[in-house]
């Protein structure tokens, strides 16, 4: 083989290795930060359910000393910024509709008075009413990239997505839910069982972060709603607990 060629095939070589060095980077900072969107509506898909709207929630603190909260501020500045101070705290709430990535954004920093806190508070909220399998990596590498690394401390996840059945659920709403748990390798924590709406909560092994009830660790939270005879059911699966209203 010509050494041109040797030259050619080197370069080739080391520009795949590149790339599949930074994809495994995006995909392991998407799984350091617990983000299972991904995960639930792969499940949505497989149980033939319609994906509606997804959400991710990230809660950062850091101590009252610090001097970043005017620096979050000026970095977003292409939120619409309110501001609101109470006898306990201020708070100051950006919101920014991203019409490149179709989702809506939302960031609240709550500073409380340091008599009642140590801590300074940032909530970042993201959620799209639809789902493009496609984007979703670069929407891993906007969260990781131009939010998260902008954000000092350590982010607390809460991931939810709600959908629709095309009609009602062909068994009752609790094995269902049951069923729903079950592809999650989750084990029923603890239940709420009416009529018309169930709420699951499980915990499973293939996610890191839970929270503590009084029966024991949970990291999943599956609910469903039935409108009625006939009429389509609602969805929400968020984790470690849904964090929207259902």
């Amino acid at each position: 083989m010509a050494v041109k060629n040797l030259y050619f095939v080197f370069i080739f070589i080391f520009l795949f290795g590149f790339l599949l060095s930074a994809w495994h980077t995006e995909r392991t900072n998407a799984e350091r930060h617990d983000i299972h969107v991904e995960e639930i509506v792969e499940q949505f898909h497989q149980q033939n359910i319609d994906v509606a709207e997804w959400s991710i929630f990230a809660k950062f603190s850091f101590s009252q000393k610090s001097k970043k909260v005017k620096r979050i501020y000026t970095q977003f500045r292409q939120f619409n910024w309110s501001y609101l101070e109470s006898g306990n705290f201020e708070k100051w709430t950006g919101t920014y509709y991203n019409s490149d990535k179709q989702i809506t954004e939302t960031l609240q920093i709550i500073k409380p008075h340091a008599k009642a806190s140590p801590k300074i508070q940032v909530i970042y909220e993201a959620t799209g009413k639809r789902w493009n399998g496609r984007a979703w990596m670069k929407l891993e590498r906007y969260f990781n990239r131009h939010i998260f690394d902008k954000i000092p401390g350590n982010p607390t996840f809460f991931t939810c997505v709600k959908g629709y059945t095309d009609d009602k659920m062909k068994g009752v709403l609790f094995f269902e839910a049951n069923n729903l748990l079950k592809r999650f390798h989750a084990k029923p924590v603890e239940s709420l069982n009416e009529q018309r709406f169930v709420s699951i909560s499980g915990f499973t092994n293939d996610w890191d972060h839970s929270i503590e009830t009084k029966n024991g660790k949970m990291n999943i939270q599956i609910s469903l709603r039935s409108a009625g005879m006939g009429e389509r059911t609602t969805v929400t699966v968020g984790t470690p607990i849904i964090t929207t209203e259902y």
